[in-house]
């Protein structure tokens, strides 16, 4: 009777921890998309700096709002492993190895996630761009022709006010992607590696299972 309660609430606390992982996968990164500022306005007298940005597109550095946005949702999908190893594993986070393992692969694994988040973006932005290049220029042609303002921009100027629409557009879907993609390719390998070494000590399990998974995405988003 013990053996198959302790078998029920192994089953929940699996079936539980699979909802909340790929629940997170899904929402995470609309959420924290949404958090991130839109550019900004640029009025006829700052081109400049319009061109400054279209230029700094083709740089793989990312603003210090951006990385911060990486780096808050790496750290997120990096501590989700410790609830399925609390839980199941019954590991206690009190316990001097134990936690300290958990602080250690938590920070390396948030590195290594904010960096496949960074590189997947930066790949995926230029691809999105030129698949939305026909739809933006409709989108802003429309938009200009309509307004006061629009009938009185020289060419140059609506081309400039275009490539700066396709770029934030490309910006936002880009980040959406990469953090979907990188979350899920993370629980995926963490939840198979968990399953496959569920044999052996919850110590060699937690530590080859969160590296695996986050070295496998940190692989994988360089030859994206």
């Amino acid at each position: 009777s013990r053996a198959k309660t302790t078998d029920s609430t192994f089953r929940k606390n699996w079936l539980l921890f699979l909802s909340v992982t790929f629940s997170s996968s899904l929402i995470l990164p609309s959420a924290f998309a949404a958090m991130a500022p839109s550019p900004r306005v640029i009025g006829k007298e700052k081109l400049t700096k319009e061109e400054e940005r279209l230029l700094r597109d083709y740089s793989r550095t990312v603003s210090k709002t951006t990385s911060a946005l990486f780096y808050v949702n790496a750290f997120f999908v990096s501590a989700i492993p410790l609830w399925l190893f609390i839980r199941i594993h019954h590991m206690d986070i009190f316990d001097m190895i134990s936690a300290a393992l958990f602080v250690v692969m938590t920070v390396v694994d948030t590195y290594l996630m904010a960096q496949a988040y960074m590189k997947v973006k930066f790949t995926m932005k230029h691809k999105i761009a030129n698949k939305r290049k026909d739809a933006v220029t409709r989108e802003v042609t429309k938009q200009l022709s309509e307004s006061t303002e629009g009938k009185k921009m020289s060419r140059q100027e609506k081309d400039k006010r275009i490539d700066y629409r396709k770029s934030e557009v490309a910006d936002n879907e880009a980040t959406v992607f990469s953090i979907f993609y990188n979350n899920t390719l993370f629980l995926f390998v963490l939840i198979v590696v968990f399953y496959l070494l569920r044999s052996f000590s919850p110590y060699v399990n937690y530590v080859a299972a969160t590296s695996i998974a986050g070295s496998l995405a940190y692989l994988f988003s360089t030859g994206s």
